[in-house]
């Protein structure tokens, strides 16, 4: 086969894997009860549940503010006191993607 055959069957297999996960996505969300949800809907709910577990506190102790869990801090070996000084400590409050950012939401 020619090289220009080759191609045309990569991207025919590409086009294939893109249209079966967005097919796969929006069947599994009809599964769960989505029924009245767009499939748009349906994705961003998706890409947002995993882009909230991505955002960590952004220093190691009594952090005021939160990042990409890609962006966060080597804590290993370093221990905080255990005083409750922070908007995260000791429950007060996480981390949660919203509008494209980490921001710090209070658990009151």
């Amino acid at each position: 086969m020619n090289k220009r055959g080759i191609l045309i069957e990569i991207i025919a297999v590409g086009v294939l894997l893109v249209v079966g996960f967005f097919w796969f996505t929006y069947q599994n969300g009809l599964d769960n009860g989505l029924e009245n949800e767009s499939f748009g809907d349906v994705l961003e709910n998706k890409l947002e549940e995993y882009l909230e577990e991505e955002c960590v506190p952004a220093s190691c102790c009594h952090a005021t503010e939160c990042v990409l869990k890609s962006e966060a801090p080597d804590c290993t070996g370093l221990m905080c006191t255990a005083v409750c000084s922070g908007p995260l400590d000791c429950g007060a409050g996480h981390c949660e993607y919203i509008n494209g950012e980490c921001e710090v939401v209070s658990n009151e």
